[in-house]
């Protein structure tokens, strides 16, 4: 009777043991998944944060003509009353 019980308790253990092993493996790579994201999350955070502050910078700056003609330009496509321009299509 006690040699039975004690291959049980071998079983037991080592049963007990391959599920430990697994479990501390599995939850070793999702750590380092989790880490590698927060990683990539951080860096997200830090370009959003110096788009922010450039968006800032834009919206406190002061509206000077050069400015202004600037996004005419720019975003909206506006040119001079003088002034002329000349597309080129051709490939060299």
């Amino acid at each position: 009777m006690r040699s039975e019980m004690s291959i049980f308790v071998k079983i037991s253990l080592a049963v007990l043991s391959v599920v430990v092993v697994v479990t501390v493996l599995s939850l070793s790579l999702k750590y380092n998944e989790l880490t590698k994201k927060r990683d990539k999350l951080k860096a997200d955070v830090e370009q959003a944060q110096l788009e922010l502050e450039k968006l800032r910078d834009e919206v406190n700056a002061e509206y000077n003509e050069e400015y202004i003609i600037k996004i005419a330009r720019e975003e909206l496509g506006y040119r001079m009353p003088d002034e002329v321009i000349y597309y080129n299509n051709l490939n060299k």
